[in-house]
């Protein structure tokens, strides 16, 4: 319950001060090619050739390119952010900064550092800056220009004054009604940032993703730290969406009408001057008509000359189409004219196809996408549609061609018939046809161009905005969900840190945890001592309620069964680890049992480190070691105590082999004869878990008293040993448990049954 309190007094903390981010959202829906309710096209000739190639998917992609995003901010004066120090985070005050930073773009500025800004007076300030490495920016070629490494500057100005020096170039402007007695002392800085830094931020907070998954709305959300700026932005972004689109379809068609205005400009000249030559003609020779068969010699031929002309036309742009195809030249500048008069629909549908797949192949470059496997593609299909148009064009081609010479013959028979015919009469219908056939090709001309503007005026964007930027809600910190999440983390670590404490350092506490998880018998409980002896049953030191413990362990060894009924009894002590106790329960159960009159030998068989030696028996001459390197004699070995029934047999010099000295044929036939003089061997071996000789010894024990310290001993290390021991010694291995924490009631008890004893004895 502590740590969910806890948690949730983080989680109240955390959503107070930390940065609070903003979502800003809008909705776009994109007009797929063929979503029109009327489509130009039917009405007028020429407006499918500016009908825009555009897919929903494409959109998506186009949406979020640098390109655009460039063109926003270039827009927009974001060159400059403002922060205010906060406790846990720099607060970004777009519209509140109290001071206002004009850059110079002349110059080279520091970008991507934070400046400092100290206010001392309404005139003073002090400029700070610490840079490791950051980059001169150029703002008017946009690029880095060299880097700036390890540099610190310092100086007071005053507002107003400019700040100039090798990195950077600005002026400082104190804004007006500025309080500055409130904002002395805090703290304040601002950074210059690139477009190119910018439109990297923008480029990883912004969010386009369709609605549905079978709609062509869009969702364009911004993550932004200052709700305001963020709408700015945002603002600004979906106004260019439309405007680069626009631009994008209106370009053929602008290029139409600059080329159509270029030829009206030489058909007016020819016009004017043909009607000036027609009226200086009839002026000077006064010709009011001619006779019926001129007139329609000069009809025929005016109509044979206009198909002439048209025929010339068509083949000057077949030949233009093949040499901008053989120089692989990109002709869509020049599209809507050239393929409006080719009169070939084969033709007409390869050139269209043509121009789509260059539009293509330019939107993935504008994209920045120049190693797509899709444009590999689609320049493949575009060179070999190229070969098709070109086999296409000399066929039509050849075939003009062969018509022109016809129709040359057919004028060259006209102007024979004509020239029988009077010369003024001749010379009239010369320049009247000359004047109808400027004049025809000016009304055509005239009329191209308005159909031209007509269908650029007809064009709409492919988006159109539903919503306009808008606050959608907190993007962080989600207040809720952070409590919800704390409390979840409240309960969860203590759990998990249970589980992992449970797993792998849970200790065993008492008898009832015991009992919980073990079923091996328990032969006694050993409590702590209150004074801290070791050795419970010295003189004038044999009732304290530890020593009490061993004689009823005693009395438990009375019901055990023994391989041996009456003498030579071994009682082997081992543990989990170092530290359980094993040493003082073999020394003091030794002397329980030598209190009754019982014939105790204690072995210290810790033939590696020796604690039972070192502390209670202190150094001896010979040991264990050197008996069962047959070097000593067993009696040798033996230390007698005059007037106890308690013997020793110490460690000796600790051998470099241990393991092979206890399992020798030496150590049975020593553990043999003590067995003939002994009624109980006490023998205290080593940790199971570090050696192995309790194993070995434990086959030649009656008993195995496995030292269980609680809160000491670690549960998955002693079930891992007791359950080795069981699997090899059997029903002989038995549990002691040591280091138990009397209760209060059974100490006090115990303490005044023995006070009244006392009192008793001195009345």
């Amino acid at each position: 319950m502590v740590s969910v309190i806890i948690a949730i007094c983080i989680g109240v903390v955390y959503n107070k001060f930390s940065e609070p981010l903003v979502n800003i959202i809008s909705n776009v829906i994109v007009h797929e090619d063929g979503r029109h309710s009327v489509n130009p096209a039917s009405f007028m000739p020429g407006s499918e050739l500016f009908s825009g190639r555009n897919t929903f998917q494409n959109s998506l992609i186009s949406l979020n390119a640098r390109p655009l995003l460039e063109k926003v901010l270039n827009k927009l004066n974001f060159s400059v952010f403002y922060y205010q120090k906060k406790l846990l985070y720099d607060q970004n005050i777009y519209t509140s900064s109290p001071f206002l930073v004009i850059l110079d773009r002349n110059y080279l500025q520091l970008t991507g550092v934070q400046m400092h800004i100290e206010i001392l007076s309404k005139d003073l300030y002090t400029l700070t800056v610490e840079v490791d490495e950051a980059p001169l920016h150029n703002f008017i070629s946009g690029r880095n220009e060299q880097e700036v490494l390890d540099w610190e500057y310092k100086h007071t100005y005053r507002f107003g004054d400019p700040v100039e020096n090798e990195n950077f170039n600005f002026t400082i402007l104190l804004k007006d009604g500025v309080n500055v007695d409130k904002i002395t002392g805090e703290n304040f800085y601002f950074v210059a940032r690139s477009n190119r830094q910018l439109i990297n931020d923008y480029k990883d907070n912004l969010l386009i993703e369709a609605t549905q998954v079978d709609a062509t709305a869009i969702n364009i959300s911004l993550v932004a730290n200052n709700y305001q700026q963020g709408k700015d932005f945002l603002d600004k972004y979906v106004e260019t969406i439309i405007e680069h689109d626009l631009q994008r379809k209106n370009h053929i068609a602008f290029s139409t009408i600059d080329f159509i205005d270029e030829q009206l400009a030489d058909v007016f000249d020819s016009l004017s001057l043909a009607e000036q030559s027609l009226q200086d003609f009839k002026t000077r020779r006064q010709v009011v008509d001619v006779n019926l068969k001129a007139g329609q010699i000069y009809e025929n031929l005016q109509l044979i000359n206009v198909e002439k002309d048209q025929m010339e036309a068509h083949i000057n742009n077949l030949e233009f189409l093949n040499e901008n195809f053989q120089n692989d030249e990109d002709f869509t500048a020049h599209s809507v004219t050239v393929i409006s008069d080719l009169n070939n629909q084969v033709l007409n549908d390869l050139l269209n196809e043509y121009i789509n797949l260059i539009g293509r192949v330019n939107h993935l470059l504008e994209n920045r996408q120049a190693k797509s496997p899709q444009l590999r593609e689609l320049n493949f299909q575009i060179n070999n549609l190229k070969n098709t148009i070109l086999v296409n064009l000399q066929y039509e081609l050849d075939a003009s061609r062969l018509a022109l010479q016809q129709v040359e013959q057919k004028l060259r028979t006209l102007n024979s018939e004509l020239n029988s015919l009077p010369e003024t009469q001749r010379n009239l219908i010369s320049f009247e046809r000359n004047f109808r056939l400027n004049d025809e090709i000016y009304t055509f001309l005239i009329q191209k161009r308005s159909e031209a503007q007509i269908a650029k005026a007809s064009n709409l964007p492919d988006y159109e905005i539903i919503d306009y930027p808008a606050y959608e809600g907190m993007k962080a910190p989600k207040e809720a969900r952070n409590i919800v999440l704390m409390i979840f983390l409240g309960l969860l670590i203590p759990t998990v840190y249970m589980l992992i404490h449970e797993a792998f350092f849970e200790k065993i506490a008492d008898i009832d945890d015991y009992r919980l998880g073990f079923e091996s018998p328990v032969l006694g409980q050993i409590y702590l001592s209150s004074n801290g002896e070791k050795r419970l049953f010295e003189e004038d030191n044999n009732r304290p309620i530890a020593a009490e413990a061993f004689r009823k362990l005693r009395t438990n060894l009375g019901f055990w069964t023994w391989q041996h009924e009456k003498k030579g009894r071994i009682i082997l002590f081992t543990s989990t680890m170092p530290g359980e106790g094993k040493t003082f329960c073999s020394y003091n159960l030794g002397h329980a049992l030598g209190a009754i009159g019982k014939k105790v030998v204690i072995l210290d068989f810790d033939l590696r480190k020796g604690d039972l030696s070192q502390n209670y028996f202190g150094n001896r001459e010979h040991g264990i070691s050197e008996y069962l390197s047959s070097q000593v004699a067993l009696d040798d070995v033996i230390e007698k105590k005059h007037g106890s029934n308690v013997d020793y047999i110490s460690t000796g010099p600790l051998p470099p082999n241990p393991s092979e000295l206890v399992e020798s044929e030496e150590c049975r036939d020593m553990l043999y004869e003590l067995r003939k003089k002994y009624d109980y061997i006490i023998a205290d071996t080593a940790p199971t878990s570090v050696t192995a000789e309790s194993l070995s010894l434990g086959c030649m024990a009656d008993l195995v008293l496995v030292v269980l310290r609680v809160n000491y001993t670690l549960k998955k290390e002693f079930t891992e040993v007791l359950k080795e021991l069981e699997d090899s010694l059997g029903k002989k291995v038995t549990v002691l448990l040591n280091g138990v924490k009397a209760s209060r009631n059974r100490y006090y008890n115990y303490s005044s049954y023995y006070l009244k004893q006392n009192q008793k004895k001195h009345v």
